[in-house]
């Protein structure tokens, strides 16, 4: 934090000029769960907040724009090509000053003037009494305003919370020349956003040479024969009323007639609570811990007062079964060591049987506090875990099922998972504190509040049993409470069939999966790792020689100086840095030049022998001898599983590489390991063309279900229609096409798209859609219809009730109207895929326990099942796994599987199998 001065400090905001930064700054997909835009809201308010923490402000006003100003009249076109402010921008000013009023902040505003001319004249007015001003701007403008007593905040480019001050030599840095000769600056270059005409001939260079050589403007024009070269003098010349004119313009007043009432701007004198009502309105409870303390301190608003007990002894105990044995319904919750279950160990249970009463059972704290045994805490609690008339709530009881497992509990029965429960309502943030804080009100405590950050930072083991014990008895105590919140909200909505008959018995499978996890080579993987390494210094080599140089190719800035300004390859879009050198720009850019396809293949080898190849053999478990990845039922917004350590789903399914690194996902034959004394293999299931199906299924085009319904290659028969050939003259290159148009039309592929996918000429490619269209039109009806239906209801549906909420669909901005419409056709399908696949997985799961089989489910992946299975059981296994797969759901076309076997899941060998009726 900067040394406070001893002179009483003002800050300044450009209301206007902050808010229009941060809504071309921030994500515009930042909203509340409700589809209210907020990323406005949220840069102002976090950069405000910032300013107030780093600065500790005495004062604090803030000016906006009110329409037309003294300039129009001096200049009638000034601002004339301004676009009308947008309506989501109109709201959020709106919310932007019902926060500034919950903070005490006054709000300056004055007809004829602009809110910089209203800066310029309360900074003047404060420095002439004896005050330090800081302004907060998203608009250079005001740099012209600094001096020895003003200095400027502007928010930065790449993160807006990165702000800089500007004071005197700041400005110069910058310029070239001091903050006063901005408004020359801006009169001789011009300014597009306001509409200032400049000199024709004059950029940024040239006015800076000049500024820099003549000590005014007007001493530049009374001087102008020494102007060189003859063309810019005589621009300057024809230009001298105008550039006088700009000058005006670009000028900020400081004499406006307004009043500094300091008094009224005194800052710290607000009502936290209401500022806190507002958060949870907007859902910014990251911004809670930035809230300033008001002059006046107030409590925070924790959970209601409630009976929080350690139980650290047999009588503790005992009162805890006997609650137990009396409540119909509690929570439960986990305190470990670390945040991957498969290596966390337990240090405690909280327990909630009342939504104001709790427990706290600690187990492995080293603190030398006095604990009971876990074999008695076991014997006394394990008949409550699955007890049939017990309800039992969680958050994310996934984990603590799995860590209380592991522990030597029996797997406890989650009935109802607030975290589960709140991604299917569309809640933006799942977290039990962001719950606990939008739907409860509760400022609940930090994890690092309890156990420090960074390299600080303890295990939860080493906490204080009384600290822990309050913090881990509010998590359930609010676990409970979001129960009684979310189940109506999910019945309202249509979401609890879903909930328990989808979500809830996946919880268990994926358990399974998660504790079993997978073996993998690793003597094969670090042989692959020397012959990556060896293929990356060949590529480096042929970079190199193509670049006639070597550089680092690992460097944004340094790979866009080579491709556009040594290369002169086409540009992209400007970062930063320079030009982007992203994977989407590189890929339009791959005919261009054969470096470009060198550094595609350099960074794919890189990124797969990191994540992969070097990566797996560290995630191995010491215990287990087996890499266990973590299943996600709560981050995609389709409803598909997601996972991470590692990722599975970024693995390239085709490919020789994508081969390669999957070869090291082997079936486990280790003696001691192997789920059965014989060969083991792995068997790969997967969903032939599901969104295709989906897609017959939900728009019932004659077409598309006759293909299925006679098992037609899909691609072949849709070239076929399109390209009016019948279907033994479909060459390859139809296919292909044609496969490409079958997928891209699911993610509303436009002209442009199939152009680049397949290189044919945007004309051929809008004629080809249309053709497409026409012999497929209920596929055209059905997307119009969801797109229709999107924007009617907010959201789309798969075929299980499952929502997508899209606030966009009804946006004016075209980018973003039309990204929503996307993703409306995209997610019926996906989403639904998503559903069955994880139907599928409880139905596999229930048969093959119910037959006593040894095989078990490792992975889901896209649209595959992975199992381990005994060599004497392929065939029954096989045959178990294709008719579930086949028959969870009823479509007006067939559901196809295919299964593969092998040693590995690279090298796979169809299995042929009778499916059962």
């Amino acid at each position: 934090m900067p040394e406070r001065s001893r002179r009483p400090r003002l800050v300044l905001v450009d209301g206007h000029g902050l808010a229009y930064r941060a809504y071309h700054a921030l994500p515009p997909t930042l909203a509340t769960s409700a589809g209210e835009p907020t990323h406005v809201v949220f840069g102002f308010a976090s950069m405000l907040l910032e300013v107030l923490n780093d600065f500790e402000p005495d004062y604090v006003i803030v000016c906006f724009d009110t329409g037309r100003s003294f300039r129009q009249q001096l200049y009638e076109e000034y601002k004339a090509h301004r676009p009308e402010t947008p309506d989501d921008l109109k709201h959020q000013l709106e919310r932007i000053r019902q926060l500034l009023d919950a903070l005490g902040i006054p709000i300056v505003t004055r007809e004829g003037y602009e809110a910089d001319d209203l800066i310029g004249t309360l900074a003047a007015r404060a420095t002439a009494n004896g005050l330090e001003v800081l302004i907060v701007t998203g608009d250079t403008d005001l740099l012209q305003l600094v001096d020895e007593d003003v200095r400027v905040i502007l928010p930065g480019r790449q993160r807006f919370g990165d702000y800089r001050v500007y004071d005197r030599q700041a400005v110069i840095e910058r310029y070239g020349f001091p903050p006063e000769r901005l408004p020359e600056y801006k009169a001789l270059v011009g300014d597009p956003s306001d509409n200032i005409p400049g000199v024709p001939g004059i950029g940024e260079k040239t006015a800076t040479r000049l500024i820099q050589r003549f000590s005014s403007l007007e001493e530049m024009l009374d001087r102008i024969d020494e102007v060189e070269p003859p063309r810019l003098r005589e621009a300057l010349r024809a230009a001298r009323d105008t550039v006088l004119a700009s000058r005006r313009l670009a000028t900020i007043v400081r004499d406006a007639d307004i009043t500094l009432d300091l008094e009224q701007a005194r800052f710290g004198d607000f009502d936290r609570e209401r500022v806190l009502q507002l958060f949870r309105e907007l859902e910014f409870r990251s911004l809670v811990p930035r809230l300033p303390q008001p002059r006046q301190p107030v409590r925070k608003t924790a959970a209601p007062a409630s009976q929080r007990r350690a139980v650290l002894t047999d009588a503790d105990l005992s009162d805890l079964v006997r609650d137990l044995e009396t409540c119909q319904a509690f929570a439960l919750d986990v305190e470990t060591t670390a945040l991957h279950p498969m290596y966390a160990d337990l240090v405690g249970i909280a327990l909630a049987t009342a939504p104001d009463r709790s427990y706290y059972v600690p187990l492995g704290h080293t603190t030398g506090d006095t604990q009971l045994d876990i074999e008695q805490v076991l014997q006394r609690l394990a008949p409550f875990l699955r007890h049939p008339e017990k309800q039992r709530y969680a958050h994310h009881g996934k984990y603590d099922a799995l860590v209380l497992e592991r522990a030597g509990f029996p797997r406890p029965h989650i009935d109802f998972d607030t975290m589960i429960a709140a991604y299917l309502l569309g809640e933006n943030a799942v977290g039990l504190k962001e719950l606990a804080f939008t739907k409860l009100g509760w400022e609940m405590e930090e994890i690092t509040e309890l156990i420090g950050r960074g390299k600080k930072q303890l295990t939860m083991d080493r906490a204080e049993i009384a600290r822990v014990t309050q913090y881990a008895c509010a998590d359930v105590e609010a676990t409970y409470r979001l129960v009684e919140v979310l189940r109506p909200q999910l019945e309202a909505h249509n979401q609890l069939r879903l909930f328990t008959e989808i979500e809830l018995p996946l919880i268990d499978v994926l358990i399974d999966m998660e504790k079993a996890g997978i073996a993998i080579d690793v003597p094969y993987l670090e042989q692959l790792s020397i012959m990556l390494d060896g293929q990356l210094h060949a590529l480096e080599r042929r970079i190199y020689e193509l670049a006639g140089h070597p550089f680092n190719i690992n460097s944004p800035q340094q790979l866009s100086t080579l491709l556009f300004d040594e290369l002169g390859l086409p540009r992209g879009k400007r970062t930063k840095t320079g030009y982007s050198v992203s994977q989407e720009v590189l890929e339009t850019l791959r005919d261009t030049h054969p470096i470009v396809e060198a550094i595609l293949e350099y960074r794919q080898l890189l990124k797969l022998k990191s994540t992969y190849v070097d990566a797996l053999p560290r995630q191995v478990h010491p215990q287990t001898g087996r890499v266990h990845t973590i299943f996600h039922q709560t981050v995609a917004a389709t409803g598909r599983l997601s996972s991470s350590d590692p990722n599975l789903q970024n693995i390239p399914a085709r490919g020789e590489l994508g081969l390669a690194v999957r070869r090291a996902f082997i079936a486990d034959n280790r003696p001691g390991y192997r789920i059965a004394d014989e060969p083991i293999l792995l068997l790969s299931v997967d969903y032939s063309q599901i969104e295709l199906r989906l897609m017959a299924h939900f728009s019932q085009d004659p077409a598309l279900l006759r293909a299925f319904a006679e098992g037609k290659d899909i691609h072949a028969a849709t070239a076929s229609e399109v390209f009016g050939v019948p279907l033994d003259a479909v060459t390859p290159e139809m296919r292909r096409i044609a496969k490409v148009v079958n997928f891209g039309i699911m993610y509303g592929m436009q002209a442009y798209g199939l152009a680049r996918d397949t290189g044919m000429s945007r004309q051929d490619a809008q004629r080809f859609i249309e053709a497409y269209f026409q012999r497929f039109p209920g596929v055209a009806r059905y997307l119009e219809e969801t797109r229709r239906r999107a924007a009617e209801l907010g959201y789309v549906e798969t075929l299980f009730g499952r929502r997508r909420y899209l606030p966009e669909i009804t946006s004016s901005n075209p980018a973003r109207r039309q990204a929503a419409e996307r993703m409306a056709v995209n997610m019926p399908l996906q989403g639904t895929a998503a559903d069955i696949m994880k139907l599928a997985m409880i139905a596999v799961h229930r048969a093959l326990a119910e037959r006593g089989l040894r095989s078990r489910m490792l992975l889901q992946v896209h649209d595959e099942l992975v199992l381990e299975v005994p060599e004497s059981e392929l065939a029954t296994t096989t045959e178990l796994v294709t008719t579930r797969m086949s028959r969870v759901v009823e479509l007006s076309v067939p559901l196809e599987v295919d299964a593969k076997a092998g040693p590995n899941w690279a090298d796979l060998e169809p299995v042929r199998v009778k499916l059962s009726h």
